[in-house]
């Protein structure tokens, strides 16, 4: 009889060859092919998915296509909207200190904050407020006799940018999960760039509009200062002195609304209203308004948002929390008979006339011209953003590039030949060399190899290209391990001990050599893993899960046969 603690071993062994199997029939039959084609076809799921897990190991973007991007974070326009912000807050607080003054604003281009008409203890007054309640966020910067400018702390700026860069991140993240995307990879890219990659999508160009779209709403009050019969020349100037294309992007609107600052009336800016070819939906011109720059109310007071249906055509129904409602209430009571702009990442959606005062705190977005399908798409997409909450600052595409699946498929069969021929090599190699020891080492190597590909199935991992090199880089490791103990077990033969005296100083002094080897490639693993992005995070993945189940299959299990054949045949030579 082998003694209990190798008949535990021996149970245990055939456990996770069993659990293994169990956790690799979802990949080996292509269990996500299935359930999509039924889906498609309108069909029940197979009873098998019941039984076995409905999915087996995630391929990465190299191996399976999809889309790789590059974004990069527009802080400056988000400080801006913060610095707004603290204008509200001030503008309330100098209001409740009875600080009397005409005119806050801020200069886009260095956020510092100039407040104009200052009564004879203004300054001194505003010096106090600032001393008392704003010293971790603004700084005295230059007075005059009546008037004082503030300007951003270099240290709370900085806290600015980390922040909206990380809240960028998560935004991303929570709209990429709200998606349905399998196995994203979201990593932040030096000081402002965001890294995306999306194995297997089936809609890039949709999924790019979910994530570029900054979804920050506005509501701005219209000036009746200049109407659209003054704006459009000075906007044909400021086009032909900038040489700017005929869009209306965001960045156009920026660098027009910049050329033009010293000739439109003091805090407003225009923003384009789009026009549609009700047909094909390209646009085909635009119609100016000139707004007040501060909003008056924003898309972070939304309480709730969800796709309504009137006269068949999908629209966006919006709830404003109680300060939003209170906000809202107070505008459209202050400014009933002027219209409002409701903005959409700095586009006009709707300019209507505010008839009477809105109390009830809510609002409605219509999304222009085009077939139900398409609209009702488009009204999904916006609530998912809106519900997720606005980009802290808008994202511009940087670089990006679709892996089609052919691509993804051609990788997969390289990697699996390049495995297999080195597989195949060292397996011969160990036969011929270690004789029926290199058989149980070839062995140990295939328990190995189908371990490694079992934890991947059950932690969901993702195997990339780099991940198939970790998975052969481990197995060199781990022949290197049998090599280690077999050589030594040939030492103690030839200093004339007997088989089993051989075989146990073997793996004992072998045993310091591999753990030494093993551990400081698994540290340098963790490292790759801590500090790496995508394609290296897998490479290290694979490598890690590798050396730790190589330690098992190279010690323990190679081992159980050799204490099987000295317990149970009584060996009494080793073909080594």
């Amino acid at each position: 009889m082998m003694p209990n603690s190798w008949k535990w071993k021996l149970v245990l062994l055939v456990g996770l060859i069993a659990i293994s199997l169990y956790l690799l029939v979802p990949t080996l039959f292509g269990f996500q092919e299935r359930l999509e084609r039924a889906e498609a076809e309108g069909m029940q799921r197979p009873w098998y998915f019941s039984v076995f897990p409905e999915k087996g190991i995630n391929l990465g973007l190299d191996l399976r296509g999809g889309i790789y991007m590059e974004f990069e974070v527009e802080t400056g326009k988000a400080i801006s909207n913060k610095v707004d912000m603290i204008i509200g807050d001030l503008t309330r607080e100098m209001k409740n200190d009875e600080i009397a003054f005409t005119t806050i604003r801020q200069d886009p281009s260095t956020h510092a904050i100039t407040i104009a008409g200052l009564g004879p203890d203004g300054n001194a007054r505003i010096g106090d407020m600032v001393t008392n309640t704003w010293s971790n966020v603004l700084t005295p910067e230059s007075s005059t006799a009546d008037s004082a400018t503030l300007g951003l702390l270099e240290s709370y700026a900085s806290y600015l940018r980390e922040l909206i860069i990380k809240q960028a991140l998560e935004k991303v993240r929570n709209r990429i999960d709200r998606y349905g995307v399998a196995e994203p990879s979201i990593q932040r890219l030096g000081s402002d760039r965001i890294a995306v990659e999306l194995p297997g999508i089936k809609d890039p160009d949709r999924a790019i509009g979910i994530i570029k779209k900054a979804g920050q709403l506005e509501f701005k009050i219209i000036s009746d200062d200049m109407d659209e019969a003054k704006l459009r020349p000075l906007i044909a100037e400021a086009r032909k002195e900038l040489n700017l294309p005929n869009d209306y992007s965001l960045k156009t609107t920026e660098r027009i609304n910049e050329q033009l600052r010293e000739k439109l009336p003091p805090d407003t800016e225009i923003a384009f209203e789009l026009q549609y070819d009700p047909v094909t939906r390209q646009v085909t011109g635009a119609v100016p308004y000139l707004l007040y720059r501060r909003a008056e109310v924003t898309g972070e007071m939304l309480k709730n948002t969800q796709v309504n249906v009137q006269n068949n055509e999908p629209y966006v129904s919006l709830t404003f929390d109680a300060q939003g409602t209170q906000l809202f209430g107070e505008t459209t009571t202050k400014h009933t008979g002027k219209r409002m702009a409701i903005l959409l990442d700095g586009t006009v959606t709707k300019a209507p006339v505010i008839r009477e005062p809105i109390l009830g705190g809510q609002a409605q977005i219509t999304l222009g011209y085009g077939g139900y399908g398409d609209l009702l798409k488009e009204a999904e997409d916006l609530t998912l953003v809106l519900q997720e909450g606005a980009l802290p600052a808008q994202l511009t595409e940087a670089t990006k590039t679709i892996v089609g699946p052919s691509l993804g498929a051609d990788s997969i069969h390289k990697g699996i030949v390049a495995t297999v021929i080195g597989a195949i090599l060292v397996f011969i190699f160990m036969m011929i060399y270690y004789k029926w020891s290199g058989v149980i080492a070839d062995i140990a190597l295939m328990i190995n190899l189908m371990f490694i590909l079992s934890a991947l199935a059950l932690f969901q991992a993702t195997l990339t290209l780099p991940g198939i090199a970790g998975i052969v880089l481990t197995l060199g490791m781990a022949v290197d391990a049998n090599v280690l103990i077999f050589e030594r077990i040939r030492e103690e033969l030839r200093s004339g001990k007997p088989v089993r005296q051989a075989i146990d100083g073997g793996y004992h002094n072998a045993m310091r050599t591999i753990i030494d080897a093993n551990v400081t490639t698994l540290i340098a693993a963790v490292v790759l893993y801590q500090f790496g992005t995508g394609p290296i995070k897998g490479f290290a993945v694979t490598l890690t899960i590798g050396l730790l189940v190589s330690m098992y299959t190279a010690c323990v299990c190679t081992r159980m046969v050799y204490d099987y054949f000295l317990t149970k045949r009584h060996m009494t030579k080793v073909s080594i």
